[in-house]
């Protein structure tokens, strides 16, 4: 690829667009040889439609699936601009040979932080106390004894990797005890604290807090469902700022309506970046122990800067110099 003159990039969301001036900003080499191609909305049909003749794909939230990559008979390289990347049909995008590379270390701060703060936020009852509070009423009564400290308490984290060992090392910092399951991880010495390793069912079971932080794959899709959430202590709270389909949602909406468990933040619903299912939002539209935000935890103005502009913009540019592409996933 060094010889090319010209690449025509694809940037499949709008809210990558601000990628072409950052490229003629930051890479004036390079900037002229990138014909980009933007969408308006990156629907499916639009993105095969705009396919045809790209070469390279720079992705964010909207799918880029089979019937799209059938009809990108040049595309080599996708770049997608996040730490996850389910979005992406992967399997099809191996069989046509092109690399799929995200956003290495994207996301790591914010989400961990997010998850930090959903933790705080459930425990001191932060919603109910900011909307009674402007309201008009005084709910000091209710609050006695029920709002919780993250001291001396056992934090189980399920998917040990980037995100997962930030959100440990700001737990430990609140003097949190950490366990954690991940098959995947064999060596924590990098963290420097005690972290005990153990099964899912242990996790589960002896978890003060249980917060997800895997990625979303055949193999975690659904793994904590109905029985997993059940055997959770009648005190532990759920943290998910993961995927939604890690999880059972409907089983974790019904044990949270039956006060189960003591209660539940969640950033992300289904398989992406979608609102949650209307029988799912709906449920949980009714409870007081749930704290819900809108996928907002990887959003951050410095971490979308360092994601996009830095990270992701400079793999591609990375590419289109002949080199080879970090971060490949496939």
């Amino acid at each position: 690829m060094k010889n090319r003159e010209r690449f025509n990039v694809l940037i499949t969301d709008p809210i990558l667009n601000e990628m072409v001036n950052q490229a003629k900003k930051n890479f004036p080499e390079y900037a002229p040889k990138i014909n980009w191609v933007l969408v308006e909305k990156g629907t499916e049909e639009e993105l095969m439609q705009k396919v045809p003749g790209i070469d390279i794909l720079a992705g964010a939230r909207n799918r880029i699936n089979r019937n799209i990559l059938n009809k990108a008979d040049k595309v080599f390289f996708i770049q997608q601009c996040s730490a996850g990347y389910d979005n992406v049909d992967i399997k099809a995008a191996r069989e046509k040979g092109i690399d799929v590379s995200n956003a290495g270390g994207a996301g790591v701060i914010p989400v961990a932080e997010h998850t930090i703060m959903l933790m705080l936020a459930i425990s001191k009852n932060l919603a109910e106390c900011d909307r009674t509070m402007k309201a008009g009423e005084w709910i000091f009564g209710k609050c006695v004894a029920k709002v919780y400290e993250l001291r001396d308490k056992t934090l189980g984290i399920f998917g040990m990797g980037k995100i997962g060992s930030q959100v440990a090392r700001l737990a430990h910092a609140f003097g949190m005890k950490i366990q954690y399951f991940d098959p995947y991880r064999k060596d924590t010495s990098d963290l420097e604290f005690p972290v005990k390793k153990v099964t899912l069912e242990e996790l589960m079971k002896t978890s003060d807090y249980v917060s997800v932080n895997a990625l979303l794959t055949p193999e975690t899709r659904g793994i904590i469902g109905k029985k997993e959430l059940e055997s959770m202590k009648p005190t532990a709270f759920f943290i998910n700022t993961s995927r939604g389909a890690i999880t059972d949602e409907l089983a974790l909406a019904d044990i949270l309506a039956q006060k189960k468990i003591r209660g539940a933040a969640i950033d992300v619903y289904g398989d992406h970046g979608d609102p949650p299912g209307k029988e799912f939002w709906s449920k949980l539209q009714k409870l007081d122990n749930v704290i819900l935000t809108p996928h907002i935890g990887g959003v951050t103005a410095e971490d979308l800067y360092r994601n996009f502009y830095v990270t992701s913009l400079g793999n591609i540019i990375s590419v289109i110099k002949g080199e080879k592409p970090k971060y490949v996933v496939n």
